[in-house]
């Protein structure tokens, strides 16, 4: 993991201009739990939990990194794809380019761009995010099993607030 890391940001940094993104990023956990009522209203939302973890990446490649956790919701594509209620998982290393802030997931595992963070406050947004779903299916290498975008969407918006560091799991 730590070798591909290395060459996953050296391929990063060499091809489009990203360098470390510490002073514009927040550091610390954000969170969302969203409620029965807005799932209700929002059938194709497939997440019902996102915690995402800003910081020094653990790795010790002087990147932020984001250590994204959730569990996804009983609809939309949670369901279709059978994992309703299931865990998720997956690492991201955050830079910036071009004047926005992208966390990067390695192999072309898509990203997601912080479309605002101020305060106590976070909002990303994706196209395409791979996820890891721990102890179900076959994931080998760099596949994912799911996507933090929904499906059928150009893309996904997700507002987080700020949380205690202990909301959000560490990478294990």
């Amino acid at each position: 993991m730590r070798l591909l890391t290395g060459l996953t940001l050296a391929a990063l940094t060499a091809s489009a201009a990203v360098t470390p993104a510490g002073a514009r990023i927040p550091q610390g956990c954000f969170a969302r739990d969203y409620t029965a009522d807005h799932l209700a209203k929002t059938p194709k939302q497939h997440i019902a939990a996102l915690r995402i973890s800003l910081g020094p990446d653990p790795w010790g490649n002087g990147f932020i990194s984001a250590i994204v956790t959730g569990r996804f919701s009983d609809q939309g594509r949670a369901r279709s794809e059978g994992f309703s209620k299931h865990s998720f998982r997956q690492a991201a290393f955050c830079g910036e380019s071009g004047g926005k802030t992208t966390c990067q997931v390695e192999c072309d595992g898509g990203n997601f761009t912080i479309r605002s963070a101020r305060g106590d406050s976070l909002e990303i947004e994706t196209s395409s995010f791979t996820l890891e779903v721990p102890d179900v299916g076959d994931e080998t290498g760099c596949g994912g099993l799911s996507d933090l975008a929904e499906a059928g969407s150009a893309k996904t918006i997700y507002r987080l607030t700020r949380a205690p560091a202990s909301a959000c799991p560490p990478w294990e």
